[in-house]
């Protein structure tokens, strides 16, 4: 316990006065928010039919899950409870293999990882949770149940209850910042971490871009409950289209035990959102988050290789390099000509860097001719098979944490093919 107490002390409060400000901002916005709400009200009972017109767009969304979300062709679906919470996770892979554990953004849910699952299956026991408050895993209404600590902590027990002793985590968006918290409170459980397109912690809350649909100005507007609910709920398809953007232009997705095709992958995101309750969990991470840093001088240990798309508008492409100056070995990719997620916009050459730093020369195997990899290991090994990535790579060692300009290592990236 002595132990546990203190890995979680790396984490710390913001300032009192920083908190103050930040409620009463959120103040002012939710007030917004409610005279915006009168006008509209006043507007429908001059223009009846303008109510109408609306209540029939914001019906239509899928009451029941795609069938694409339901099948087995991705992998199985499980789900484990821990004490009074019940987590939904699809695995794929021999179970004999090392575990890498992946975790979605916001909005979304494992889904997200449709791109993903059938290739690292070839070496790892994939496992692609739903995050609490998430899709098909419990949805506490309880702020509280949200905090760094208590999500770092029913993460850990998800481990146990899995029989995983260390995984891999490959995180995006919230994912990767619950990635980021994990590797710095629970070390041990850790073996390498792949953050995408995700600053660290202390860099993330104070450095969004104003263009970003959840700005600073969002963050403070969802601090208190219920409105926040209420207002996504009645903008969910609008919010969702912008999120996820780059599925409307997706090539048919290959799905079901009968190989069949589909081109409505937004059916999953406005299924999985369709309702008050489904976006309250989502809110209250960032009603915790938010207030949260990881203490001054403490660095994750574990191999971390961070990768994002040169054209993210959701986090600022400097906050995401930066962050290497919390690892104490890393790599980072820059992907040219993706956005917010290079997991789905350009699968081909995410999966293939992945693989690459998570595998190293095994990649270059046929799947069926690779033994399971070692979770642990030197840290020069686990890097030294990483090296035909090398020129696609920017690498920033310890010596350059104070002095490298981002110009220099960016404009050094080379072009990624599209995918086709």
């Amino acid at each position: 316990m002595a132990n546990q107490k203190r890995d979680y002390d790396v984490l710390e409060v913001v300032p009192k006065w920083e908190i103050a400000r930040i409620y009463a901002r959120c103040l002012l916005a939710n007030l917004l928010i409610l005279l915006k709400w009168l006008y509209e009200s006043v507007k429908c009972r001059v223009n009846p039919t303008a109510i109408m017109r609306r209540t029939i767009e914001r019906t239509d969304f899928p009451n029941k899950p795609p069938f694409f979300m339901t099948d087995t062709n991705l992998g199985r679906h499980s789900y484990v409870k821990l004490e009074n919470t019940k987590l939904h996770f699809v695995e794929a892979g021999s179970r004999s293999n090392p575990i890498v554990l992946l975790l979605h953004g916001f909005p979304d849910c494992w889904f997200g990882w449709r791109y993903q699952i059938p290739e690292l299956t070839h070496y790892f026991h994939v496992i692609a949770l739903d995050l609490k408050g998430f899709n098909d895993s419990d949805k506490p209404h309880w702020r509280f149940e949200y905090t760094p600590k208590k999500v770092c902590e029913d993460l850990r027990k998800f481990l146990i209850a899995i029989s995983a002793k260390s995984v891999s985590i490959i995180g995006h968006d919230l994912g990767a910042t619950i990635g980021w918290l994990f590797a710095h409170t629970n070390p041990e459980m850790v073996d390498k971490f792949v953050s995408v397109s995700t600053p660290h912690p202390n860099l993330l809350w104070d450095n969004l871009p104003k263009g970003s649909p959840f700005n600073r100005n969002w963050l403070e507007f969802v601090q208190l409950p219920m409105l926040p609910e209420m207002e996504l709920k009645h903008t969910a398809d609008k919010v969702l289209r912008r999120c996820h953007s780059h599925v409307t232009k997706e090539k048919l997705f290959l799905s079901g035990t009968n190989g069949t095709l589909t081109n409505n992958l937004m059916e999953a995101y406005l299924y999985s959102f369709c309702q008050t309750d489904d976006w309250r969990g989502p809110l209250n991470y960032y009603r915790n988050f938010l207030f949260y840093r990881v203490r001054d001088g403490e660095i994750i240990q574990c191999p971390c290789l961070i990768i994002t798309g040169n054209d993210d508008r959701f986090y600022k492409l400097e906050t995401v390099v930066k962050s290497s100056e919390f690892c104490e070995n890393f790599i980072i990719k820059i992907i040219e000509q993706c956005g917010r997620a290079p997991h789905q916009e350009m699968a081909t050459e995410f999966n293939s860097t992945v693989l690459k730093f998570l595998i190293g020369k095994k990649y270059s195997q046929k799947p069926t001719d690779v033994q399971p990899a070692q979770t642990r290991g030197l840290v020069g090994r686990m890097f030294g098979g990483i090296g035909s990535v090398a020129n696609n790579t920017v690498k920033l060692g310890n010596n350059l944490r104070e002095t490298y300009a981002f110009a220099n290592p960016l404009n050094s990236v080379p072009n990624f093919m599209i995918k086709g």
